[in-house]
């Protein structure tokens, strides 16, 4: 089977803003378990010090698969609706 060309970007920029979205961030987390959006001297310095830094490449997955289930959703929906027509 051969997407159209205008498909296959749709689905390229969705992957992407899938991968892009559900990045974990910087920061650090602390360990009294709050979290720090700081990286820098001082980090966490009223909450124990760092635990450990946050990796910003990490996916999380629970927003990744949230966000891949209210994708198909709307892709069922879509499709029920134009069935309809």
């Amino acid at each position: 089977m051969k997407f159209p060309s205008s498909i296959l970007y749709v689905l390229i920029l969705l992957l992407n803003l899938i991968l892009s979205a559900c990045k974990k961030g910087h920061g650090a987390i602390c360990r009294d378990g709050s979290r720090s959006y700081s990286t820098g001297r001082g980090t966490c310095s009223w909450h124990g010090g760092v635990d450990h830094y946050i990796d910003p490449n990490e996916i999380d997955e629970v927003n990744t698969f949230i966000l891949v289930v209210v994708v198909v959703i709307g892709i069922l929906i879509y499709r029920a609706y134009r069935r309809d027509k």
